[in-house]
């Protein structure tokens, strides 16, 4: 989980770099608790993924930042500031991992949607997807294409309806979608095309609302 990929390397060395017992635990209890919670909101609200772990980790490193900080004031009388001075600094590196992904966020590049997030097929339809290379990418917007057989004898209009029903089934309940939440404007777009023998599905990753 991204969350726990974050903020474990803080809790892991906030326990060896803690002085006293009394800032230690109610800390690290704090850190295990957030990354908990964030873990659980990201399985609630996956599109939320990279907002709830950016605020984690905002939150994680304050807390360390203000408990090392309260602790050094404590032990004003026998300071170390090798150990506090290294987890300030990692907290500081992690702190600009998270705005330079904030930065990222905010100006993107297309992606290539899987090709998971239509298949497998019903039992008895053939899908085949087609090769992705650079060439799929244009201005803002990368696309993948899969072709789907009916089975023999079925006709055009009843596989179109079927796989049709299997997308609704999948959440393609509209052309697009979105992929992120507040920060990631990403959106994932399908369309069908109905050829004599097959039907084509086109999927698009876009970075940024569609017509953008």
């Amino acid at each position: 989980m991204v969350p726990l990929l974050l903020i474990g390397p803080l809790l892991l060395l906030w326990v060896p770099m803690a002085r006293t017992r009394r800032m230690r635990w109610p800390v690290a209890a704090c850190l295990a608790a957030l990354t908990a919670g964030a873990a659980l909101l990201v399985v609630a609200f996956p599109l939320g993924l990279f907002e709830v772990s950016l605020a984690a980790l905002t939150a994680a490193v304050t807390i360390i930042v203000v408990a090392s900080v309260a602790e050094q004031r404590r032990l004003r009388s026998q300071p170390q500031p090798a150990r506090i001075g290294w987890l300030r600094t990692l907290s500081a590196v992690l702190l600009l991992a998270a705005l330079c992904l904030f930065g990222v966020l905010l100006n993107p590049a297309p992606f290539a949607p899987h090709a998971d997030k239509v298949l497998p097929m019903p039992a008895g339809l053939n899908a085949t997807v087609d090769p992705f290379d650079d060439s799929d990418c244009g201005s803002g917007s990368c696309s993948r294409t899969i072709t789907v057989t009916g089975r023999p004898g079925q006709s055009g209009d009843d596989l179109r309806a079927e796989v049709e029903r299997h997308l609704r089934a999948r959440g393609w309940g509209t052309e697009c979608r979105p992929v992120g939440w507040l920060l990631d404007r990403a959106t994932e777009c399908l369309s069908l095309h109905a050829e004599a023998d097959h039907l084509t599905i086109a999927l698009s990753g876009n970075r940024g609302a569609p017509g953008e």
